[in-house]
């Protein structure tokens, strides 16, 4: 297939992969005349690409190939990328910030950080990643618009904001521990969640995680004593204060970590 033209490589992608047409095409055959395109080194091919990307279903092989290609062209492909963030459709939107998360350039970051707030779950959660991937010198402006989201959405959802926020190590705990006097008690469960997931670098967190222990919501004492014994050896005061808690679960799981 290397010795397509773009033409034909285009024509491949157009070919439909049911059964019973006359010109059905593999997906594997698609997959390959999509990361052909990447490999060309001719802008005429961007057009052509950012076409087929937008139509493709997204999540599919063929999709994610498209993607790939365009990152392949991403100073011809960029202000197409760019506008898919504001388009009213959410598969777009989506679109773009998977491609730029790609990128990682923190050139577009104040472009994908309205995203983090999408009405779309699957758009935010691209956003994220994005966003993270997106910060380099300007991880405070980054971390503003990540944090801000703490405590929404379901358990996938969190999950992948706490994915994103384990990309800044230590440079995220200043935030998180801010987060973890909100109003909002999901919040500061969410806030702990994720200060454990940091592990040893979040060992400038112990004292607050230990003072979190006392909340008065148990869910939220439950993340800060778990969150606590993943800090390593900072955390070993405060699991040793808390193993005397009147919370019978917080003592249990802090004399757990105590061994």
């Amino acid at each position: 297939m290397t010795n397509h033209t773009i033409d034909q490589l285009l024509a491949i992608l157009d070919a439909p992969t049911q059964e019973g047409t006359s010109a059905m095409r593999t997906e594997t055959e698609r997959r390959q005349a999509a990361m052909n395109l990447g490999m060309i080194k001719d802008p005429a091919v961007v057009p052509g690409i950012l076409q087929r990307l937008r139509a493709e279903t997204p999540g599919c092989g063929v999709h994610e190939d498209l993607t790939w290609a365009t990152v392949q062209h991403i100073d011809q492909a960029l202000p197409e990328v760019l506008a898919m963030l504001s388009d009213p459709n959410p598969h777009l939107r989506r679109t773009g910030a998977h491609i730029l998360s790609k990128v990682g350039d923190p050139e577009h970051l104040d472009q994908l950080t309205p995203l983090v707030a999408d009405a779309d779950f699957d758009v935010a959660l691209k956003a994220y990643r994005a966003v993270a991937n997106s910060a380099g010198d300007q991880a405070d402006k980054a971390l503003d618009a990540l944090t801000g989201r703490l405590g929404d959405g379901d358990a996938l959802q969190r999950d992948s904001l706490t994915a994103a926020l384990h990309r800044f190590g230590e440079q995220a705990v200043p935030a998180l521990v801010k987060a973890l006097a909100d109003t909002d008690a999901e919040v500061r469960e969410h806030a702990a969640d994720a200060l454990g997931h940091l592990g040893e670098d979040a060992a400038p967190a112990a004292d607050a995680l230990a003072d979190l222990a006392a909340d008065e919501v148990a869910a939220v004492r439950l993340s800060a004593v778990a969150a606590l014994g993943q800090l390593g050896e900072a955390a070993v005061p405060g699991l040793q204060r808390l193993a005397g808690s009147d919370d019978a679960t917080v003592a249990a799981v802090a004399k757990r970590f105590l061994g």
